[in-house]
Protein backbone atom coordinates (compact mmCIF):
# COMPACT_ATOMS: atom_id res chain seq x y z
CA UNK A 1 0.00 0.00 0.00
CA UNK A 2 1.13 3.60 -0.53
CA UNK A 3 1.09 6.03 2.21
CA UNK A 4 1.48 9.79 2.11
CA UNK A 5 4.16 11.47 4.86
CA UNK A 6 2.95 14.89 6.03
CA UNK A 7 5.86 16.34 7.47
CA UNK A 8 5.52 19.80 9.27
CA UNK A 9 9.22 21.14 10.58
CA UNK A 10 8.64 23.99 12.71
CA UNK A 11 10.73 26.04 15.60
CA UNK A 12 8.70 27.95 18.58
CA UNK A 13 9.20 29.74 21.39
CA UNK A 14 7.23 26.52 23.20
CA UNK A 15 7.89 23.56 21.32
CA UNK A 16 6.61 21.32 23.72
CA UNK A 17 2.89 22.58 23.51
CA UNK A 18 3.01 23.47 19.95
CA UNK A 19 4.03 19.65 19.22
CA UNK A 20 0.57 18.94 21.07
CA UNK A 21 -0.91 21.17 19.17
CA UNK A 22 0.34 19.88 15.90
CA UNK A 23 -0.34 16.20 17.25
CA UNK A 24 -3.86 17.04 17.91
CA UNK A 25 -4.31 18.34 14.41
CA UNK A 26 -3.37 15.67 13.01
CA UNK A 27 -5.28 13.18 14.72
CA UNK A 28 -8.70 14.95 13.60
CA UNK A 29 -7.59 13.84 10.40
CA UNK A 30 -7.64 10.32 11.30
CA UNK A 31 -3.50 9.53 10.68
CA UNK A 32 -2.41 5.88 10.50
CA UNK A 33 0.91 6.97 12.39
CA UNK A 34 2.63 9.58 13.98
CA UNK A 35 6.64 10.23 13.72
CA UNK A 36 7.98 12.96 16.16
CA UNK A 37 11.45 14.28 15.88
CA UNK A 38 13.33 16.60 18.30
CA UNK A 39 16.98 18.38 18.59
CA UNK A 40 18.93 16.50 20.78
CA UNK A 41 21.66 18.26 22.87
CA UNK A 42 24.98 16.93 24.33
CA UNK A 43 25.66 17.09 27.91
CA UNK A 44 28.26 14.78 29.93
CA UNK A 45 26.59 11.88 29.63
CA UNK A 46 26.00 12.02 26.02
CA UNK A 47 27.85 9.98 23.71
CA UNK A 48 27.84 8.29 20.40
CA UNK A 49 29.54 6.25 18.09
CA UNK A 50 27.81 7.28 15.24
CA UNK A 51 27.40 11.44 14.66
CA UNK A 52 24.55 11.40 12.22
CA UNK A 53 22.40 10.90 15.25
CA UNK A 54 23.47 15.04 15.26
CA UNK A 55 21.57 15.51 11.90
CA UNK A 56 18.34 16.24 13.23
CA UNK A 57 18.18 20.08 14.15
CA UNK A 58 14.50 20.55 14.06
CA UNK A 59 10.99 20.20 15.48
CA UNK A 60 9.17 18.16 13.29
CA UNK A 61 6.07 15.97 13.62
CA UNK A 62 5.35 13.26 10.44
CA UNK A 63 1.84 11.93 9.88
CA UNK A 64 1.05 9.12 7.53
CA UNK A 65 -1.94 8.74 5.22
CA UNK A 66 -2.88 6.14 2.75
CA UNK A 67 -3.41 6.69 -0.44
CA UNK A 68 -6.81 6.53 -1.90
CA UNK A 69 -9.42 8.82 -4.12
CA UNK A 70 -9.35 11.17 -1.25
CA UNK A 71 -5.87 12.04 -0.85
CA UNK A 72 -5.49 15.34 -2.75
CA UNK A 73 -9.03 16.44 -0.88
CA UNK A 74 -7.24 15.61 2.47
CA UNK A 75 -3.65 17.03 1.10
CA UNK A 76 -5.68 20.71 0.48
CA UNK A 77 -7.51 20.90 3.60
CA UNK A 78 -4.32 20.30 5.86
CA UNK A 79 -2.06 22.84 4.04
CA UNK A 80 -5.74 25.22 4.70
CA UNK A 81 -6.13 23.93 8.17
CA UNK A 82 -2.34 24.58 8.82
CA UNK A 83 -2.16 27.54 7.94
CA UNK A 84 -5.59 28.65 9.26
CA UNK A 85 -4.13 27.71 12.71
CA UNK A 86 -0.56 28.98 12.83
CA UNK A 87 -0.26 31.42 9.70
CA UNK A 88 -0.34 34.29 11.65
CA UNK A 89 1.42 33.03 14.55
CA UNK A 90 4.56 35.04 16.01
CA UNK A 91 5.14 32.47 18.16
CA UNK A 92 6.12 29.69 15.70
CA UNK A 93 7.32 29.15 12.68
CA UNK A 94 6.71 26.18 10.19
CA UNK A 95 7.41 24.76 6.70
CA UNK A 96 4.60 21.30 5.82
CA UNK A 97 5.77 18.72 3.07
CA UNK A 98 4.27 16.19 1.45
CA UNK A 99 5.91 12.54 0.04
CA UNK A 100 4.66 9.27 -1.21
CA UNK A 101 6.18 6.24 0.34
CA UNK A 102 5.43 2.57 0.19
CA UNK A 103 3.99 1.27 3.22
CA UNK A 104 7.20 -1.22 4.05
CA UNK A 105 9.42 2.31 3.77
CA UNK A 106 7.31 3.52 6.34
CA UNK A 107 7.77 0.91 9.00
CA UNK A 108 11.24 0.83 8.70
CA UNK A 109 12.54 3.70 7.74
CA UNK A 110 12.95 5.20 11.35
CA UNK A 111 14.85 2.29 12.39
CA UNK A 112 17.72 4.56 10.54
CA UNK A 113 17.88 7.54 13.31
CA UNK A 114 18.28 4.94 16.05
CA UNK A 115 21.70 4.33 18.12
CA UNK A 116 22.87 3.17 21.01
CA UNK A 117 22.45 5.85 23.37
CA UNK A 118 24.24 6.45 26.94
CA UNK A 119 20.77 7.11 29.53
CA UNK A 120 22.67 7.35 32.42
CA UNK A 121 26.04 7.03 34.26
CA UNK A 122 26.13 3.30 33.44
CA UNK A 123 23.18 2.15 31.34
CA UNK A 124 23.14 1.93 27.42
CA UNK A 125 20.18 1.29 25.46
CA UNK A 126 20.92 -0.52 22.41
CA UNK A 127 18.57 -0.82 19.31
CA UNK A 128 19.11 -4.74 18.26
CA UNK A 129 19.74 -4.19 14.80
CA UNK A 130 23.16 -1.87 16.10
CA UNK A 131 26.43 -3.15 17.86
CA UNK A 132 27.81 -1.95 20.60
CA UNK A 133 30.87 -2.77 22.19
CA UNK A 134 30.37 -1.91 26.18
CA UNK A 135 33.52 0.15 28.07
CA UNK A 136 33.81 -0.04 31.91
CA UNK A 137 31.17 -1.55 34.16
CA UNK A 138 28.43 -0.17 31.39
CA UNK A 139 25.05 -2.21 31.44
CA UNK A 140 23.60 -2.51 27.98
CA UNK A 141 20.30 -2.77 27.62
CA UNK A 142 18.37 -4.21 24.36
CA UNK A 143 15.49 -3.14 22.60
CA UNK A 144 13.46 -3.36 19.79
CA UNK A 145 10.88 -0.76 19.60
CA UNK A 146 9.87 -0.97 16.51
CA UNK A 147 6.42 -2.27 17.91
CA UNK A 148 5.41 0.25 20.23
CA UNK A 149 6.51 2.38 23.50
CA UNK A 150 9.79 3.95 22.24
CA UNK A 151 13.39 3.51 22.74
CA UNK A 152 14.51 4.75 26.22
CA UNK A 153 15.95 8.02 24.59
CA UNK A 154 13.31 10.52 26.31
CA UNK A 155 14.09 12.86 29.02
CA UNK A 156 11.31 11.21 31.21
CA UNK A 157 13.12 7.60 30.39
CA UNK A 158 16.16 8.97 31.22
CA UNK A 159 15.26 10.13 34.63
CA UNK A 160 13.45 7.53 35.79
CA UNK A 161 16.51 4.76 34.81
CA UNK A 162 19.31 7.60 36.92
CA UNK A 163 17.12 7.33 39.83
CA UNK A 164 16.73 3.59 39.82
CA UNK A 165 20.60 3.29 39.52
CA UNK A 166 21.32 5.51 42.41
CA UNK A 167 18.45 4.02 44.76
CA UNK A 168 17.64 0.56 44.11
CA UNK A 169 19.36 -2.06 45.69
CA UNK A 170 20.54 -5.81 44.91
CA UNK A 171 17.53 -8.06 46.43
CA UNK A 172 14.88 -5.06 46.42
CA UNK A 173 11.61 -6.05 45.56
CA UNK A 174 10.24 -3.14 42.33
CA UNK A 175 7.23 -3.04 40.77
CA UNK A 176 6.83 -1.06 37.32
CA UNK A 177 3.38 1.17 36.92
CA UNK A 178 2.64 1.00 33.55
CA UNK A 179 4.89 -0.89 32.00
CA UNK A 180 5.34 -0.17 28.22
CA UNK A 181 8.21 -1.63 26.36
CA UNK A 182 9.47 -2.97 29.56
CA UNK A 183 12.40 -0.85 29.70
CA UNK A 184 12.50 -0.13 33.35
CA UNK A 185 11.41 -3.48 34.25
CA UNK A 186 15.04 -4.91 32.68
CA UNK A 187 17.00 -2.52 34.15
CA UNK A 188 16.13 -3.07 37.81
CA UNK A 189 16.53 -6.63 37.41
CA UNK A 190 19.94 -5.79 35.93
CA UNK A 191 20.73 -3.83 39.06
CA UNK A 192 20.20 -7.02 41.07
CA UNK A 193 16.08 -7.03 42.00
CA UNK A 194 15.51 -10.34 43.18
CA UNK A 195 12.21 -9.77 42.34
CA UNK A 196 10.55 -7.58 39.64
CA UNK A 197 6.38 -7.22 38.61
CA UNK A 198 5.44 -5.13 35.62
CA UNK A 199 1.34 -3.90 35.38
CA UNK A 200 0.24 -2.47 32.30
CA UNK A 201 -3.41 -2.11 31.41
CA UNK A 202 -2.88 -2.52 28.00
CA UNK A 203 -2.35 -5.86 26.60
CA UNK A 204 -0.11 -4.56 24.08
CA UNK A 205 2.52 -3.23 26.37
CA UNK A 206 2.80 -6.46 28.41
CA UNK A 207 3.15 -8.65 25.30
CA UNK A 208 6.34 -5.85 23.88
CA UNK A 209 7.54 -6.18 27.78
CA UNK A 210 7.89 -9.78 27.55
CA UNK A 211 9.49 -9.36 24.54
CA UNK A 212 11.97 -7.56 25.62
CA UNK A 213 12.58 -8.95 29.00
CA UNK A 214 13.51 -12.23 26.72
CA UNK A 215 15.26 -10.48 24.63
CA UNK A 216 17.53 -9.19 27.31
CA UNK A 217 17.93 -12.36 28.79
CA UNK A 218 16.15 -12.06 32.16
CA UNK A 219 15.66 -15.18 34.12
CA UNK A 220 11.40 -14.70 33.96
CA UNK A 221 11.36 -16.63 37.30
CA UNK A 222 12.07 -13.24 39.26
CA UNK A 223 9.71 -11.92 36.73
CA UNK A 224 5.75 -11.38 36.85
CA UNK A 225 3.83 -9.40 34.27
CA UNK A 226 0.32 -8.25 34.80
CA UNK A 227 -2.28 -7.10 32.77
CA UNK A 228 -4.54 -5.34 34.27
CA UNK A 229 -5.35 -2.48 37.62
CA UNK A 230 -2.86 -1.73 39.95
CA UNK A 231 -4.10 -3.01 43.38
CA UNK A 232 -6.16 -5.55 41.97
CA UNK A 233 -2.87 -7.32 40.82
CA UNK A 234 -0.55 -6.08 43.59
CA UNK A 235 -3.47 -7.67 46.38
CA UNK A 236 -1.54 -7.90 49.74
CA UNK A 237 2.10 -7.83 48.55
CA UNK A 238 4.56 -4.80 49.16
CA UNK A 239 7.11 -3.83 47.42
CA UNK A 240 10.48 -1.55 48.07
CA UNK A 241 10.64 0.32 45.24
CA UNK A 242 7.30 1.21 42.68
CA UNK A 243 8.33 3.31 39.72
CA UNK A 244 6.37 4.75 37.01
CA UNK A 245 7.25 6.69 34.08
CA UNK A 246 3.91 7.66 32.91
CA UNK A 247 2.12 11.08 32.54
CA UNK A 248 1.21 13.40 34.93
CA UNK A 249 -2.28 13.24 35.06
CA UNK A 250 -2.12 9.35 35.25
CA UNK A 251 -0.12 9.77 38.22
CA UNK A 252 -2.00 11.53 40.11
CA UNK A 253 -4.87 9.41 39.34
CA UNK A 254 -2.94 6.09 40.87
CA UNK A 255 -0.53 8.03 43.55
CA UNK A 256 -2.93 7.19 46.17
CA UNK A 257 -2.92 3.37 45.00
CA UNK A 258 0.54 3.52 44.37
CA UNK A 259 1.57 4.52 48.03
CA UNK A 260 0.06 1.62 49.19
CA UNK A 261 1.80 -1.36 47.66
CA UNK A 262 5.33 0.45 49.13
CA UNK A 263 6.81 -0.86 52.12
CA UNK A 264 7.79 1.13 55.43
CA UNK A 265 10.53 3.12 54.59
CA UNK A 266 10.27 2.01 50.65
CA UNK A 267 10.42 4.20 47.94
CA UNK A 268 8.53 6.07 45.02
CA UNK A 269 10.04 6.83 41.95
CA UNK A 270 7.98 8.93 39.48
CA UNK A 271 8.34 10.64 36.37
CA UNK A 272 6.94 12.02 32.97
CA UNK A 273 6.14 14.84 34.68
CA UNK A 274 5.31 18.06 32.96
CA UNK A 275 6.97 20.52 34.90
CA UNK A 276 3.76 22.62 35.19
CA UNK A 277 2.55 19.61 36.73
CA UNK A 278 5.41 19.38 39.09
CA UNK A 279 4.37 21.35 41.99
CA UNK A 280 0.54 19.70 42.31
CA UNK A 281 2.50 16.23 42.29
CA UNK A 282 4.84 17.25 45.17
CA UNK A 283 2.13 18.34 47.20
CA UNK A 284 -0.12 15.27 47.12
CA UNK A 285 3.34 13.06 47.62
CA UNK A 286 3.94 14.79 50.84
CA UNK A 287 -0.15 14.85 51.57
CA UNK A 288 0.24 10.83 51.51
CA UNK A 289 3.25 10.95 54.30
CA UNK A 290 5.87 10.57 52.08
CA UNK A 291 9.07 12.72 52.05
CA UNK A 292 10.20 13.91 48.80
CA UNK A 293 13.84 13.05 48.77
CA UNK A 294 15.27 13.62 45.21
CA UNK A 295 13.82 16.26 42.41
CA UNK A 296 15.74 16.18 38.95
CA UNK A 297 14.96 17.74 35.60
CA UNK A 298 15.38 17.80 32.26
CA UNK A 299 14.71 20.44 29.91
CA UNK A 300 10.43 20.32 30.60
CA UNK A 301 10.32 17.59 32.81
CA UNK A 302 10.71 16.56 36.15
CA UNK A 303 11.34 13.30 38.28
CA UNK A 304 10.60 12.41 42.00
CA UNK A 305 11.84 9.76 44.26
CA UNK A 306 10.11 9.91 47.39
CA UNK A 307 10.31 7.78 50.71
CA UNK A 308 7.07 6.01 52.71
Amino acid sequence: MKLIEVRLIFDADEPQYVKKEITDLFYEFGVQGLKIDEPMERDSLDYYRDEKIFLQRDYAVSAYFPINLYVEKKKSLITETFEEKFGEREDLIYSLDFYELDEEDYQNSWKKYLYPEKVSERFVVKPTWREYEIEGDEIVIELDPGRAFGTGSHPTTSLCIKQMEEYICEGDSVIDVGTGSGILMVAANKLGASEVWGVDIDPLAVEVAKENLELNKVDMDSIKLFKGDLVKVVEEKKFDVVVANILADVILLLLNDMSTVVKKGGLMILSGIIEDKADEIKRRIISLGYEVISETKDKEWVSFTAKA
